[in-house]
């Protein structure tokens, strides 16, 4: 693997400069070659404080690392060091071919590591002429190995013998019991596959919640007490990839410290988290302002989540408007049970005719009636594309981040948006609700309100201010690391506006 990666007409050019050293000085470790000293500070500071390395190919290689940090690139090096440099012929009874294999969550995840893959043969003058042919998801070597895409289902890779399995993202597998595809049936499927050959299992992914095979991989064999052939690394995004803007990872941390704990820090998530902290809310308050009066007909919007008065939901209204990049919450208005939804209905139509508003957006409740509640007092209602409570949630947190949000002083609004949780489940899946037993309709009108004031294109765009980027809290990273080989990472510029 050292003189591979030393050789312009091997996989010289996959891993060039060094920026890639860290990368280097783990995959040979990971193969089983020997280290020199000073790689073997490198290799203690990213595996946990391991002293040496295997001294053998290892059985497993979980690399835990932040978005851009090159571990697709670096392990599509190493698939093509097993596939095209490596003599697996004893292995093989007369006739069988060696595969391998290429899984992700989504075929298209799996197909990008390919193209990595492919490239770095052909790049190659001497591993080029190993190929005999080739399909959208199949490279055929002369050597008897196929390189091949699968879909990542546990009831369809069996009966394959590889010589090792790639497994990208594989912490926003599946993991939950009543799943079809779970994380753990699929590793439990494809280790027989590699028995045979002794090939490794490679699996690499940024961090999702403290739960999966992942995770269990992760805690088990992280650090020094870990077993020799189980090799685990964890790392955040800058120390593996310096070339990374830290300005940049900076304003992730500013829009959303908990998520980007794991996308850029490489942290494992815990399952439930608190939407923000109370001290950002209560920093949007407009202290002592219940409402504000209409200043300009024709200025405002406004989300409504309606209930039928019945049950133990409130029907809500939120009423806004746009100030430069400023999104001021004017109105905020409850109809608790009991009450009658026409009559809530009919409160609410009052209160939009006050700030000329003839359309009022809300989510999909009852098939239609609102539509028809609202109609009879000459306000039209749209449920279309509305987001789901979670997503509406999810959008606004950018927002209180950045500070662009007033709120108007009412205890219950605040007293909801302070109680709402994040929460992690399997695949990695985020959602954001209330605490049991907990209420969240004003909360849901005022950020569907913020998200019609400022809808996704807009807040791509974010510029966060500079005293936004001073509280974001981004643990400094090491400047050892790699230039991951893909593209960095692109964000919009300008600024959004009214």
């Amino acid at each position: 693997m050292r003189e591979a990666l030393s050789d312009r007409a091997l996989l010289g050019d996959a891993l060039r400069g060094d920026s890639w050293q860290v990368w280097r000085v783990l995959l040979i470790a990971a193969v089983g070659e020997s280290l020199r000293p000073a790689e073997r500070v490198i290799f203690k500071q990213f595996t946990g404080g391991r002293d040496v390395e295997p001294g053998e190919m290892v059985d497993t290689f979980l690399a835990v690392a932040g978005r851009r940090s090159g571990k697709t690139t670096a392990m599509s090096a190493l698939v093509v060091y097993l596939s095209c440099l490596c003599d697996w012929a004893e292995d093989f009874s007369l006739g069988e071919r060696g595969v391998a294999l290429y899984l992700a969550p989504a075929t298209v995840q799996a197909e990008r590591a390919f193209r990595f893959t492919r490239t770095f043969i052909k790049n190659s003058p001497l591993m080029k002429k190993l190929v005999l042919g080739e399909t959208a998801d199949t490279i055929s070597l002369s050597n008897g190995i196929d390189l091949e895409i699968q879909a990542a289902n546990w009831r369809h890779v069996r009966g394959a013998t590889c010589i090792c399995v790639c497994l990208d993202e594989c912490a926003y597998l599946q993991s939950a019991a009543e799943s079809s595809n779970r994380d753990e049936d699929l590793l439990t499927a494809l280790r027989p596959s590699v028995v045979t050959t002794g090939g490794p299992m490679l699996l690499i992914s940024s961090p999702g919640s403290d739960i999966g095979v992942v995770h269990s991989i992760h805690r088990r064999h992280f650090g020094s007490e870990g077993d020799r052939l189980m090799l685990v690394i964890q790392s955040d995004s800058k120390a593996l990839n310096p070339r990374l803007s830290q300005a940049r990872i900076d304003r992730e941390f500013a829009e959303d410290p908990v998520a980007s704990e794991a996308e850029w820090g490489g942290r494992f998530r815990a399952p439930t988290t608190q939407w923000l902290p109370r001290a950002v809310i209560e920093r949007a308050v407009a202290t002592g302002l219940e409402s504000r009066p209409p200043v300009q007909r024709g200025r405002y919007l406004a989300f409504c989540d309606m209930a039928g008065g019945e049950g133990k939901d409130s029907a809500t209204i939120a009423i806004g408007h746009l100030e430069g990049e400023r999104l001021v919450v004017d109105l905020v208005a409850e109809q608790r049970p009991p009450f009658s939804s026409e009559t809530a209905v009919a409160s609410f139509a009052a209160s939009l005719r006050d700030y000329g508003i003839r359309r009022v957006c809300g989510d999909q409740y009852a098939k239609g009636w609102p539509m028809a509640a609202f109609s009879r007092h000459g306000i039209e209602y749209s449920e279309d594309k509305v987001p789901n409570k979670s997503d509406l949630y999810l959008h606004c947190i950018a927002l209180f981040t950045a500070d662009r949000v007033s709120l108007v002083d009412q205890l219950r609004l605040i007293d909801q948006l302070c109680g709402l949780r994040r929460k992690v489940g399997s695949g990695s899946r985020e959602t954001v609700d209330h605490l049991r037993n907990g209420h969240d309709d004003l909360a849901n009108s005022v950020c569907g309100l913020l998200w019609r004031l400022a809808p996704v294109q807009r807040r791509l765009a974010l510029v966060i201010p500079k005293a936004a980027l001073a509280r974001a809290s981004m643990p400094r990273s090491s400047s050892r690391g790699i230039l991951g080989y893909s593209e960095p990472p692109r964000y919009p510029s300008g600024r959004w506006g009214a």
